[in-house]
């Protein structure tokens, strides 16, 4: 049934393809995870959040699976991975046989507000990209009813500084604005100051931060951590192909461009906004 999904996927027309939403837009483009500090801020969360063998995990918003594929495979836990949209499950699923660990592995199209699992279920639940996209006292309410009592709630998401001189605040709006006309979700970038305080009003207790500046990640690892050289081309090469062949892909991926310009590639936005990694545990 997965195959059958999925080469129904991959036969899509144009028009199709316009009115999928962002997501299983980008699964379909075969394009790779989002994690803005690559597989290093992936380890630091594992490790704050005491992942071992044996645990089990979930990860909220998998996306195609690399990073619960990564989690199963350097940390011998369990990873239970679910996505609402459709297109990224069925990705995950092939990735996780090409990479020979469905054993360790399950994913599962899943909403962040009404998870389908028992209370106490996970030992950890993780989210990355995800988090800045939903309501986080509705969304940590239910992640928490699935952790464990000494569990923990990671997160690894993007954020802005506390403090921003003016001007360079309204470009990083810009481009904020910029991502979510292109994915269409209310995307929210907080500040550090406001992570903490949201694991605080959900009671979660040994609340660690870090903070990874944006001018400190290399994109030399980051792209090997997305696949490499070779990989980017390949799926930037599928994206130029629909974006040629249709005016409204066109002013998508217009609209992403913009927003990676005023956000990561402007010097002085760049030094305002980073990755932060956010742990506390469930008492």
């Amino acid at each position: 049934m997965g195959n059958e999904k999925k080469e129904e996927k991959e036969k899509l027309t144009i028009e199709e393809i316009e009115n999928l939403e962002y997501y299983d837009f980008m699964a379909h483009m075969n394009a790779p995870f989002f994690n803005l500090g690559g597989f290093s801020s992936l380890d630091q969360t594992a490790e704050m959040c005491k992942i071992s063998e044996g645990k089990r995990v979930l990860s909220v918003g998998c996306g195609t699976g690399t990073n619960s594929i990564y989690l199963a495979k350097n940390f011998d836990c369990y990873v239970v991975g679910v996505d609402i949209a459709e297109g990224m499950i069925l990705k995950a699923e092939e990735n996780a046989e090409k990479e020979e660990i469905t054993g360790q592995v399950e994913f599962k199209v899943g909403d962040a507000y009404n998870l389908q699992f028992e209370d106490n279920s996970f030992d950890v639940v993780i989210t990355s990209f995800v988090s800045q996209f939903l309501d986080l006292k509705k969304a940590f309410k239910e992640f928490l009813r699935v952790i464990k009592p000494s569990g923990y709630l990671g997160i690894n998401e993007m954020y802005k500084s506390d403090e921003i001189p003016e001007i360079v605040a309204e470009k990083i709006e810009e481009g904020v604005n910029s991502l979510r006309d292109a994915t269409e979700l209310p995307l929210t970038l907080y500040t550090p100051t406001y992570w903490k305080k949201a694991f605080e009003e959900a009671s979660l207790i040994d609340i660690k931060l870090e903070e990874l500046p944006y001018k400190n990640i290399s994109m030399k690892q980051l792209i090997k951590d997305i696949g490499g050289f070779k990989y980017l081309l390949k799926v930037l090469g599928r994206i130029i192909k629909y974006a040629w062949k249709s005016k409204k892909l066109r002013k998508r991926i217009g609209l992403l461009s913009k927003a990676k310009k005023k956000l990561f590639r402007n010097k002085e936005a760049k030094k305002y906004i980073g990755c932060v990694l956010c742990v506390g545990k469930k008492p």
